[in-house]
């Protein structure tokens, strides 16, 4: 009789410790536990709360906080910023601004106003923490570094000022400012998502 108790309790245990453990197994991968998190030429050092950044669905890594893309009507898009010591970062972020608000005015699920001037229901900050054109060797041997690419880093503000989403995305294409377009496409996708 005792072994039964005793099992009973130890499964009850091991069933109360699945439980405690599964909302940290349901969030996902998180970025601070990823290689994506160490990689020396793409600093972390722009957004806010890195170890809060999950697998996400369309883009990379992503967090968001009280974000639901039907409460916002308008949208401002700042200037995207870059690395001071990456130059491909910084010719790669002068087409930041004008890629988000492409894909943003073209998504029918947001049905969010780009608004140039003025105030915005949510506001859009952007940096490129790297982009890099491969060289020779890089395309020869292949790899992720084959194609050009860029990191791309967005915060999301409501109108109070409250960060709503943080978003960090991979991406490549056949040039750096093609990667930039289809990085922004994927996080525009997961904006519609709001995962």
């Amino acid at each position: 009789m005792r072994t039964h108790v005793h099992s009973f309790r130890m499964t009850g245990l091991l069933f109360l410790a699945a439980l405690v453990a599964l909302p940290a197994f349901a969030a996902g991968k998180r970025f601070q536990d990823d290689d994506a998190s160490r990689e020396k030429d793409e600093p972390t050092t722009w957004l806010k709360d890195y170890d809060k950044l999950v697998e996400g669905k369309e883009a990379d890594w992503v967090f968001f906080d009280g974000y639901s893309a039907g409460s916002f009507k308008s949208v401002a898009v700042k200037e995207f910023s870059a690395s001071e010591k990456d130059k491909e970062a910084r010719h790669a972020a002068e087409y930041g601004k004008e890629y988000a608000e492409q894909w943003i005015q073209e998504s029918k699920k947001l049905g969010w106003e780009v608004v140039k001037d003025g105030k915005a229901d949510l506001t859009i900050e952007g940096n490129v923490a790297h982009a890099w054109e491969p060289s020779g060797a890089a395309r020869f041997w292949g790899g992720w570094y084959a194609n050009p690419g860029a990191v791309q880093e967005l915060i999301g503000k409501d109108a109070s000022g409250k960060i709503v989403f943080q978003i960090r995305h991979k991406s490549r294409g056949s040039t750096v400012k093609d990667a930039i377009e289809n990085g922004l496409e994927d996080v525009v996708k997961s904006l519609e998502k709001g995962k």
